[in-house]
């Protein structure tokens, strides 16, 4: 009886603290998910129940993100809490269709990953310096002593809305491929070879794009160290 009370206290142990948290660690290696009752829940999404991790709490509960395509032409991110006993990790799908599915998955990770942890943040964050910069400006204005820095923050509001307008290019760049991805997921049954060719064409805009935002980046920066004023923006490195 004392053996057999042992090994149930250690399948216990193991079932309710070990295997969740390894089955967390394989969960945050492998990244695309696969999320039981997701259609159910989001009809008419591009990659089935599959979807890319996002974080997990301290209930153990997973954070996934569904991409989905809207009439409009954009791409939607469904953000979506669900309990770890309904997260599998994907294996080798019988079925073409979930074959396809888990491909694409994979190809858009990075992506997906890129547009929602660095290029939206950045947008949101230029957005509020653009907002800051034009309350200080309408602040000056209404000065006696500060009144002549009008033209300083006039330049630098001008530097921002360009960046603003570079990063918002960036974002299109990247809902334009993945939308691409998840039309041919759908339409053209993942073709490699046309992927492939669009992949390349969007990456070269991309790599463009990206390095003209740095540069207009750099030159506000460096602006703004010139200022040495304390009430002026600084702009944050992503």
């Amino acid at each position: 009886m004392g053996i057999l009370l042992t090994l149930l206290l250690i399948g216990g142990v193991y079932y309710f603290t070990l295997y969740p948290n390894q089955k967390i660690k394989r969960i945050k290696r492998n990244v695309v998910l696969e999320v039981d009752g997701a259609e159910s829940r989001y009809p008419d999404l591009p990659l089935g129940n599959l979807g890319i991790f996002c974080e997990v709490n301290g209930q153990r509960r997973i954070r996934v993100v569904f991409p989905k395509l809207t009439p409009e032409g954009g791409v939607l991110y469904i953000y979506s809490w669900h309990d770890l006993r309904c997260i599998r990790i994907p294996g080798l799908e019988n079925t073409h269709q979930g074959r396809v599915n888990l491909k694409t998955a994979q190809e858009l990770t990075f992506l997906i990953k890129q547009h929602i942890q660095i290029v939206e943040p950045e947008i949101l964050h230029l957005k509020q310096q653009e907002r800051k910069i034009s309350e200080m400006l309408d602040l000056v204005a209404t000065s006696q002593f500060y009144s002549e820095e009008r033209g300083t923050y006039n330049s630098a509001l001008l530097q921002i809305k360009t960046l603003l307008k570079k990063a918002e290019e960036l974002q299109q760049l990247y809902i334009q491929c993945i939308r691409e991805v998840l039309i041919g997921n759908q339409v053209l049954g993942y073709a490699p070879k046309l992927l492939s060719v669009d992949e390349f064409s969007i990456d070269s805009q991309y790599q463009r794009i990206q390095d003209e935002y740095q540069m207009m980046k750099d030159k506000a920066m460096a602006y703004a160290e010139l200022l040495q004023e304390p009430l002026f923006f600084q702009i944050k490195e992503s």
